[in-house]
């Protein structure tokens, strides 16, 4: 069971607003011919962060690392206080792995109550908060079954009841709605989130879906090949993208050319096309245009402006439609509107973009 919930001498406490709950500066783990890291950031008392990343990336390896599960450099404060050099059980924090590690042959109460009852904890506040948990995550009714009676979800509640039954200073989560199916992943998604606000806890987990950070990131982190190429709040990463990756994460449209000139007119100028832009970048600089299928326009018949497009592959989502078409060389782009789709496989059309594009680093 990988757990990381313990007690040490000195109980993490909140106490004070003006400086982050987590800190970890300059952490690296060597794991063969991998390497993660150094990466350094921060999360607030009570936030919930959402590590995204490619496969490999190292984003389970950051959590193991975290709680002490994977040898590492660097520090790690919670609360303003050096845990990294304390063995697992005694960081005050709680993995929930994948897999959920459930013991197959205890009840779900058994489940949730193990670390407690093997360290023989059985005081009036662990009481209260384990009937709070039962009444949070509604698992009354599952507390006699064993984990092959239980659906996935119901496996999932019964793994967070016990990590989070001590009352662990972080809460660890390796992507918690992947063995879920996709139309119970919003309601609990809105559901933890409460729970997570109620009990105040703070919340680091993994996920590959984006609608997942974006239901519950306060902050964001993209790791790549072991480096955090990006962190900071949702709502500003997602408008500022520095890597391939986040852009396809959100589904953002990713262009990138040569800024030109001809007359009055700026260009960039992608393989052979010119896609008309505002901007007051020098000629010759190498730009990047991200934006939004919300941001084109459709144009059925060529208009001022507007660049030809393929249709290469059409969508019909009921009260929306969505497209790709490829602008040139091998390269799409994604377009969307309302109603069914009103373009077939192979048709031209004709777009305009509303993005400027900005300098690549």
């Amino acid at each position: 069971m990988k757990e990381s919930q313990g007690q040490s001498n000195e109980k993490v406490s909140h106490t004070d607003d003006s400086r982050p709950w987590l800190e970890v500066n300059h952490l690296m783990v060597q794991q063969g011919p991998f390497r993660l890291g150094p990466v350094t950031f921060s999360l607030g008392y009570a936030q919930c962060g959402v590590v995204i990343g490619p496969s490999g990336s190292g984003k389970s390896t950051l959590l193991e690392a975290l709680c002490g599960l994977r040898p590492s450099s660097g520090t790690i404060l919670l609360g303003g206080r050096p845990v990294e050099h304390l063995p697992p059980e005694a960081r005050q924090m709680a993995l929930v792995p994948q897999d959920y590690a459930l013991f197959p042959h205890l009840s779900a109460r058994s489940n949730i109550l193990l670390v407690p009852r093997l360290r023989r904890l059985s005081d009036q506040a662990l009481q209260e908060r384990f009937h709070t948990l039962i009444r949070l995550l509604q698992l009354e009714p599952l507390l006699n079954k064993k984990p092959d009676q239980l659906s996935g979800g119901e496996r999932q509640r019964v793994a967070l009841a016990r990590a989070l039954v001590l009352s662990p200073t972080l809460l660890l989560l390796d992507e918690p709605f992947a063995a879920l199916d996709p139309q119970i992943r919003p309601p609990v998604r809105r559901r933890l989130r409460q729970i997570f606000k109620e009990l105040g806890t703070t919340v680091l987990l993994v996920s590959h879906d984006p609608m997942d950070a974006a239901a519950l990131a306060d902050m964001v982190y993209v790791l790549e090949k072991g480096q955090l190429l990006q962190w900071g709040p949702w709502d500003q990463v997602i408008r500022q993208p520095l890597s391939p990756y986040l852009t396809d994460f959100v589904g953002i449209n990713r262009l990138t050319g040569i800024v030109v000139s001809q007359g009055d007119q700026r260009y960039l100028q992608v393989g052979t096309l010119l896609i008309p832009v505002h901007t007051t970048l020098p000629d010759g600089c190498s730009a990047t245009l991200h934006f939004y299928p919300s941001h084109v326009t459709i144009h059925p018949t060529p208009a001022p402006h507007t660049i030809p497009v393929k249709v290469v592959e059409r969508l019909d989502l009921g009260d929306r439609f969505q497209i790709s078409a490829e602008v040139s060389d091998g390269v799409v782009v994604t377009l969307e509107g309302s109603g069914p789709p009103p373009v077939s496989i192979g048709q031209i059309l004709f777009i305009t973009i509303t993005a400027q594009p900005q300098p690549d680093q």
